[in-house]
C-alpha cells in the first residue's frame, strides 16, 4: 500500500510540472498550447481560389479549368500549387476589340 501511494504522488508531481504555471508570460497569444497566428491579408485571399483538375485522359501539363467552358490548359513550366488564369474567360473590351487579361479566372494547379 505504501508504494501504491508512492507511486500515487510521484505521478502527480509528474503532470503538475507539465502544466504551466498561470503566471508564464504569453505575449500577444491568446493560449499557452496555441503558436496559431492569423494568417496575412494577402494569403487569405488565396482560400477562394478555386483547384482546377487533372486531365482525364492523363497527359501530363494538363489541367482542367474549373470554370465553364470547362477548358484543358497547358500549364507547361508550372508547378503544382501555382495560380495560374484560363484565357478563355477573359471578357472582350468593347473599345479594343479583344480580350482584357485583367478580367481573366484564376485558378490552382493540383
Amino acid at each position: 500500500m505504501k508504494n501504491y501511494s508512492t507511486l500515487i504522488i510521484a505521478i502527480t508531481a509528474m503532470v503538475a510540472s507539465c502544466t504551466p504555471n498561470s503566471s508564464t508570460n504569453l505575449g500577444n497569444r491568446k493560449h499557452w498550447y496555441s503558436d496559431f497566428t492569423e494568417p496575412a491579408e494577402e494569403q487569405k485571399q488565396y482560400r477562394k481560389i478555386p483547384l482546377g483538375h487533372p486531365d482525364p485522359r492523363g497527359r501530363t501539363n494538363m489541367v482542367v479549368s474549373p470554370f465553364r467552358p470547362y477548358n484543358i490548359i497547358d500549364i507547361s513550366g508550372y508547378r503544382s500549387g501555382d495560380i495560374v488564369g484560363d484565357p478563355s474567360t477573359a471578357k472582350v473590351n468593347p473599345a479594343t476589340g479583344r480580350r482584357d487579361s485583367n478580367t481573366v479566372k484564376h485558378f490552382r494547379i493540383p
